[in-house]
């Protein structure tokens, strides 16, 4: 095992990565070392890939001098769609305002660092993910499949939908071999063609006002505000991935709502245990068709089994999500899977993408 790893952290979106955040850097502190010169550090990481494009001259410079390897450290399978264009490709060559950089990319196609084993990576990124769950799914828990139909019922709406307004067709970018698809654009479609009942769709890019991002603390104020608020919640995610999970599906639940999701065969929610009828997948489906089956559960009231699986599914998400045991244990995965891939860097050989950006050097491109 290596001493610690000197890394030289830069650009824009550096807050967005493992070492960046308040919940997770103590997990790194005996292994990775932030440095504040590029000539200090081991490796260069960036969290995006514009980032790398504008890496200052310095960093630059000195990869040109020592050739430390430079890692993109992306945890967002969205940024990878579409800005990076090549999000499987281990490695790859990114162009820049000062030269050309050759890039090891980790991210949820090309590493084992985000494939969770119990929690899903983006819900350890901050403490609000266990204490919120922890509570609501408890609570849920012990409710009966009577007051949960009751609650549902008084829900003040029957459909709501929060996430950005993003109907560009460029959202639509695809790499089915990896099961990665782009979803804003499709989801954005769905929310657009659902029109039966009483429908919200919240956030700035559909009401206008300030983003939600602008509150002291906006996810408390998303679950207070959603708390038995909808029958029906948009849970979809802004990019299918097979290890992807965000908060969504697992808040809509813990609020008491039925979600809305996309899932292909193979999408590890399937190991979560939730019953069948407590989610509503509809991959496969254009959005036209999806709204046409929402439409179809607006209309009706739940059946007793949707009610029963509702009921199940807080007490299998109590179990997973709402003791600290899980948690640790990830927590503990995550701690050891960043630095040994870091190491992996360090100790693989000297690529055909370094020998590449040489050459473009040379010739002054």
């Amino acid at each position: 095992m290596r001493g610690r790893i000197r890394v030289f952290v830069s650009g824009r979106h550096k807050a967005r990565m493992p070492l960046s955040y308040a919940a997770l850097a103590p997990l790194f502190a005996d292994r990775i070392e932030t440095v504040d010169r590029p000539a200090e550090a081991d490796l260069h990481l960036f969290a995006h890939v514009l980032d790398v494009a504008e890496a200052p001259l310095a960093l630059v410079e000195d990869w040109r001098k020592r050739r430390r390897p430079v890692v993109l450290l992306s945890e967002e399978p969205f940024w990878d769609t579409i800005w990076n264009r090549r999000p499987t490709q281990p490695r790859r060559v990114v162009d820049g305002l000062h030269g050309a950089l050759p890039v090891v990319q980790i991210n949820h196609q090309t590493s084992d660092v985000f494939r969770f084993e119990q929690i899903p990576y983006y819900l350890l990124t901050h403490h609000r993910f266990a204490t919120t769950y922890a509570a609501r799914f408890a609570r849920n828990a012990r409710l009966s499949t009577s007051a949960i139909r009751a609650r549902l019922s008084a829900a003040p709406c029957d459909l709501c939908f929060l996430f950005e307004r993003r109907p560009e067709p460029h959202h639509n970018a695809g790499w089915p071999e990896a099961g990665l698809f782009g979803l804003c654009a499709w989801r954005t479609a769905l929310a657009e063609a659902c029109t039966t009942g009483r429908v919200e769709r919240l956030g700035a890019s559909w009401q206008g006002g300030p983003p939600r991002q602008g509150l002291v603390n906006w996810y408390a104020d998303k679950m207070a505000r959603l708390d038995g608020h909808a029958r029906i919640m948009g849970a979809i995610e802004n990019t299918h991935q097979p290890d992807y999970l965000t908060e969504k599906l697992f808040d809509a639940l813990a609020n008491l709502s039925l979600p809305l999701y996309w899932a292909l065969p193979g999408h590890r929610l399937a190991e979560f245990g939730l019953p069948d009828e407590a989610w509503v997948n509809l991959a496969g489906l254009d959005p036209a068709e999806a709204a046409l089956r929402v439409a179809d559960l607006i209309g009706s009231p739940f059946s007793d089994a949707r009610i029963e699986a509702l009921r199940e599914a807080q007490a299998v998400l109590a179990a997973r999500l709402g003791r600290p045991g899980p948690w640790l244990a990830e927590r503990a995965r995550l701690a050891r899977a960043l630095p040994l891939a870091l190491e992996a860097v360090l100790d693989a050989p000297r690529s055909a993408d370094a020998e590449a950006v040489e050459q473009r050097a040379a010739i002054g491109a």
